[in-house]
C-alpha cells in the first residue's frame, strides 16, 4: 500500500515525532498526520502542485489562476467526472521535494508534497474558510496553547505556531499560518526538509502560493458503473514511497462494502494480495473487492466486469484524461 493509502487505515493519534526520533517511529507519525488532516478541515480543501516536477499539469503553464479566486472545473470534468481536485498551486519548491500526491474524499482534502529516502522532506498546505483552531496532533504536540510568532507572507499578515517562541519552526516541525486575499487561510506544515534555512525556504514557498480549483488528469478513463457505485477517496501519491514511483487509487464504497481501483507503473511492486489485474500501455490496474456479498458485483460481471469498464492511458502524462468517469 502506498503511503497515503496505509495513512488512510491509520487510526492511531500520537503526536508527530521532533527530528531527532528514530525512522520507524517517524514513518508511522508520518502516516498518522494524514489521518488526522481530515479532523482538521472543515469546509476547506488542501491541495498542492509542484511547479518543475514530473506531474500532471493542472494549472495552465505562465497563467496561475489569481490568489484567493476559486476557479470553475474544466468544462467536462465534473466531480461527477473527475472527484480528484487541486484546490492551490505551489509557485516553488525546495529541492528536497521530488513529488506530490493529491487526496479528497471522505478522509479529508489533502495534499502531500515529498521527498526520498528514509526521512523524506515532508510540506503540507491545508485551505481553510476561516482561520483554524486547533486540530488533534497540534493540541498534543504543543500540550496547550502554542505562541503565535508573527511572519509576513507575501505582504500579508500571517504567523507561526510554535511552542517556543524563541524558535518560530518548532524544532524543525513547521506551523506556518496566513490569511489569503479572499480571506480564507492557509498553512503550510514542514518537516524533514533537510534544507540550510527552513523558516526562509517556509516562507518563499509560502508567498508563491496561488489558490484556484482544477481537476487532477489522471492515467485512465472509467466507463459507466452503476449508480450505486459512490466515490469515498481518491488518491494520486507521488511518490508512492521512499524510492520513488507513483500511485493512483479509486475507492468506491457500494453498498458499504468497497471496490478498490489502483493504477501503477506496469513494473512497480506493491499491488495488494487478491487483486485482479490487467495490464495496457505499461500501465497495470487492479481491482480490490472487500465484503464481496454486499457488493453484488455479478450483474455488472463480477471483478472482471470492473476491469472491463477501465482504459489505461499509458505513462505519458500529456494522455491522462480529467473526464475520469462516463
Amino acid at each position: 500500500m502506498t503511503d497515503l493509502t496505509s495513512a488512510l487505515a491509520e487510526l492511531a493519534d500520537e503526536p508527530a515525532p521532533p527530528m531527532r526520533l528514530d525512522l520507524d517511529r517517524a514513518r508511522r507519525a508520518g502516516r498518522r498526520r494524514r489521518r488526522l488532516r481530515h479532523c482538521s478541515i472543515a469546509g476547506g480543501a488542501a491541495v498542492i502542485l509542484a511547479a518543475g516536477l514530473t506531474l500532471p499539469q493542472v494549472f495552465a503553464p505562465g497563467e496561475p489562476p489569481d490568489q484567493g479566486v476559486a476557479l470553475p472545473a474544466a468544462e467536462g470534468a465534473s466531480t461527477e467526472h473527475n472527484p480528484l481536485r487541486a484546490y492551490a498551486d505551489f509557485g516553488w519548491l525546495p529541492d528536497s521535494i521530488a513529488g506530490v500526491g493529491y487526496a479528497v474524499g471522505a478522509h479529508g482534502d489533502n495534499t502531500l508534497a515529498r521527498g526520498l529516502g528514509e526521512f523524506p522532506a515532508y510540506i503540507w498546505l491545508s485551505v481553510y474558510d476561516e482561520e483554524p483552531g486547533l486540530n488533534g496532533q497540534q493540541q498534543q504536540a504543543f500540550a496547550g496553547e502554542p505562541a503565535r510568532v508573527p511572519a509576513e507572507v507575501g505582504g500579508r499578515q500571517g504567523y507561526w505556531l510554535t511552542a517556543d517562541a524563541r524558535d518560530p519552526i518548532n524544532g524543525g516541525d513547521s506551523y506556518l499560518r496566513w490569511q489569503t486575499e479572499d480571506g480564507r487561510w492557509a498553512e503550510l506544515n514542514a518537516y524533514y526538509l533537510n534544507v540550510p534555512d527552513p523558516q526562509q525556504t517556509l516562507l518563499r514557498v509560502a508567498a508563491d502560493v496561488t489558490f484556484g480549483t482544477e481537476p487532477v488528469p489522471l492515467p485512465l478513463r472509467i466507463s459507466e458503473l452503476p449508480a450505486n457505485f459512490r466515490v469515498e477517496d481518491a488518491l494520486l501519491s507521488r511518490p508512492s514511497g521512499p524510492d520513488g514511483g507513483w500511485d493512483m487509487q479509486l475507492i468506491y464504497n457500494v453498498n458499504g462494502g468497497r471496490v478498490t481501483i489502483d493504477v501503477q507503473p506496469q513494473d512497480q511492486r506493491g499491488m495488494q494480495d487478491g487483486a485482479a489485474c490487467k495490464t495496457e500501455k505499461g500501465l497495470r490496474a487492479c481491482v480490490t473487492v472487500h465484503q464481496p456479498q454486499a457488493v453484488e458485483l455479478d450483474r455488472i460481471g463480477g471483478v472482471q466486469g470492473v476491469l472491463d469498464r477501465i482504459t489505461l492511458l499509458g505513462l505519458d502524462e500529456r494522455d491522462w484524461t480529467t473526464r475520469v468517469v462516463g
